[in-house]
C-alpha cells in the first residue's frame, strides 16, 4: 500500500504541473548502459512532469490484457492484495492484435486496456505518434529497481522506459550429452566449430542434426548472432538495413553450408516434423532460447524428450571466433506495459512490479526471469531436474547479459517477411546468400510505410 501511495503521489504531482502527455517515439538502438558484469545502469531521473501527466484515481478499476499462461499471475496478485480484487479485470487476448486494437481505441477515444502483457517488439509498435500508448515508467519505477532488470534496454524507447521485462529468451547451446559422448564430439563454442562439426557429422553420422532453419525466427537465430544489420533502428525515423555487410554474408554461408550437408532441418522449432527428429534421438546440438528446455521436457507429455535421464546439456551461447563479444539472439521474452490513458497508474505499476518480482510467485517457473534477484531462485528450481546433464544456470545467466542489440525491433513485424524469404529459397532451390537482397526488398516498403528513412550505411 505504501508503494502504491508513493506512485500515486508522483502521478498527482505530475498532473498538477500542467504538462501534457508526451508522445512515445519509436524504439532506438541506444541501450541502457551496462556495467562490466552486465548489470544495467539506471536511466537518468526525470521530473515528475516528464514522467506522467495524468492525475491518478486510486479507486479506478484497471483492465489487464494477458494470455492464458499469465492468468495465474493476475490471480496471484489478487490473492496477495485482496483489497484490490474488485478493481482488477483480466482479459485473455491475442497480443498480436495489440497494435491494431490501440488504433481502434484511439479513434473511438475509449477502450484502452490499462496493462498489457506483450513482447518489447510489440511495445515498439505502439510507442509511435500514431499509437501513443505506453506510459513512461521513468520515475514511477525507482531507478534502483529498474537497474535490477536484465534486458531492460529493450523496453527503453528514446530514453523513456515503456515496459518492465517479465522474462528473457536468450539463446544458449543445448546438446545431447549421451550422443555427443558416444560419437566423441566436443560441444562447439563458436560458429566456426559448429560448421566443422557439421562436416564431421555429415560424414560420420549422416541423418543427425545440429539445428533447424525454416522460418523467420530460425533466420534471426543465425543472423542476429552474427551481428547482421537486418533491422538496426538508428533513431526514431531512421532504419539501417545492409544485407551486404560481411556479418550477413558469413551467416548466410554457414547456413547454406549446413543445409547442403543436411545437418540443419528445414522447419521452425515447433513443427511436428522437427519434433519427430528430436523424438527419434537425431538431434545433437540446438542453439535455442533459454525456455527451450521446456520443449525437451523429459516427461511423457513433453514435446520432445519423453524421459529424463540427465541427457540435456546446456552450454554457452555460440559466438563468432573473431568477434569481441557474444551476440545472444532472443526468441521472445515478454514484458508488461502500462497505458498512458490509465486512470489508476499507481495500481497498474504496482501490479507489473509485483508479477515480475515476487519470489514466491516465481518459485519453480520454467521461464528465466528478467529481475536479477529472482535468477538464483531459477537456479534452485532447475538444479535437481533429472533432465539436465549439467547445471544450466551459468550459461543462461551469462547469456542474459549478452542479448544482442538487434533484439530491439522496428515498428513492423520481422517474422512473416523473413519466413517468406526462407521458404521461397527452399522452394526455388536457391541459397540463402543469394537471397539476402530479398530481405532488404521485403523490409524496405514496410519500414517506409512506418515512416522510416531506410539507409544502408
Amino acid at each position: 500500500m505504501k508503494r502504491a501511495l508513493i506512485l500515486l503521489a508522483a502521478v498527482v504531482l505530475a498532473g498538477c504541473s500542467g504538462s501534457t502527455a508526451t508522445t512515445g517515439p519509436a524504439v532506438t538502438t541506444a541501450p541502457v548502459a551496462t556495467t562490466a558484469t552486465g548489470a544495467t545502469t539506471a536511466p537518468a531521473a526525470t521530473t515528475a512532469a516528464a514522467t506522467a501527466a495524468i492525475a491518478g484515481d486510486a479507486t479506478a478499476p484497471i483492465t489487464v490484457w494477458v494470455d492464458d499462461p499469465r492468468q495465474p499471475a493476475i490471480a496471484a496478485y489478487i490473492k496477495a492484495h485482496p483489497d484490490k480484487a474488485s478493481l482488477i479485470k483480466s482479459v485473455t487476448v491475442d497480443r498480436e492484435q495489440f497494435p491494431a486494437k490501440v488504433l481502434l481505441f484511439n479513434n473511438t477515444k475509449s477502450g484502452w486496456p490499462d496493462v498489457v502483457f506483450a513482447e518489447p517488439r510489440l511495445v515498439a509498435r505502439v510507442a509511435d505518434a500514431a499509437h501513443n500508448f505506453p506510459l513512461d515508467l521513468t520515475g514511477l519505477v525507482p531507478a534502483d529497481m529498474l537497474a535490477n532488470y536484465a534486458g531492460e534496454d529493450n523496453c527503453t524507447f528514446n530514453g523513456k522506459v515503456y515496459c518492465l521485462r517479465n522474462d528473457l529468451a536468450q539463446f544458449v547451446t543445448y546438446y545431447n550429452k549421451p550422443l555427443m559422448d558416444k560419437f566423441g564430439y566436443a560441444v562447439p563454442t563458436t560458429f566456426e566449430e559448429l560448421q566443422a562439426l557439421s562436416d564431421k557429422v555429415a560424414a560420420e553420422h549422416p541423418g543427425y542434426l545440429l539445428g533447424t532453419f525454416g522460418d523467420g525466427w530460425s533466420f534471426l537465430s543465425f543472423f542476429e548472432a552474427s551481428g547482421c544489420p537486418t533491422h538496426v533502428v538508428v533513431d526514431t525515423s531512421t532504419l539501417k538495413i545492409d544485407m551486404t555487410d560481411p556479418t550477413c554474408v558469413r551467416a548466410a554461408k554457414l547456413v547454406d553450408h549446413m543445409i547442403a550437408n543436411k545437418t540443419l532441418w528445414n522447419s521452425d522449432y515447433f513443427d511436428a516434423s522437427f519434433a519427430k527428429q528430436v523424438n527419434d534421438n537425431k538431434l545433437l546440438v540446438l542453439p535455442m532460447a533459454s525456455w527451450g528446455w521446456g520443449l525437451f521436457g523429459g516427461t511423457k507429455d513433453s514435446t520432445w524428450y519423453k524421459t529424463a535421464d540427465h541427457q540435456l546439456g546446456v552450454a554457452a551461447t555460440l559466438k563468432w571466433k573473431d568477434d569481441a563479444k557474444t551476440n545472444a539472439p532472443a526468441l521472445g521474452g515478454a514484458a508488461w506495459t502500462v497505458s498512458s490513458h490509465t486512470k489508476n497508474p499507481a495500481l497498474a505499476v504496482d501490479l507489473i512490479e509485483w508479477v515480475t518480482q515476487n519470489p514466491d510467485f516465481w518459485a519453480g517457473s520454467t521461464n528465466f526471469p528478467s529481475y536479477k534477484p529472482l535468477m538464483t531462485g531459477f537456479q534452485k528450481a532447475v538444479a535437481g531436474n533429472a533432465l539436465f546433464a549439467n547445471d544450466p544456470y551459468p550459461a543462461m545467466a551469462a547469456a542474459a547479459s549478452e542479448i544482442t542489440p538487434l533484439d530491439n525491433w522496428p515498428r513492423f513485424d520481422l517474422i512473416v517477411p523473413l519466413s517468406n524469404v526462407v521458404k521461397d529459397a527452399a522452394k526455388n532451390k536457391v541459397t540463402i546468400e543469394a537471397s539476402l537482397s530479398k530481405v532488404q526488398d521485403a523490409f524496405k516498403p514496410l519500414a517506409e510505410a512506418e515512416g522510416y528513412n531506410v539507409v544502408n550505411k
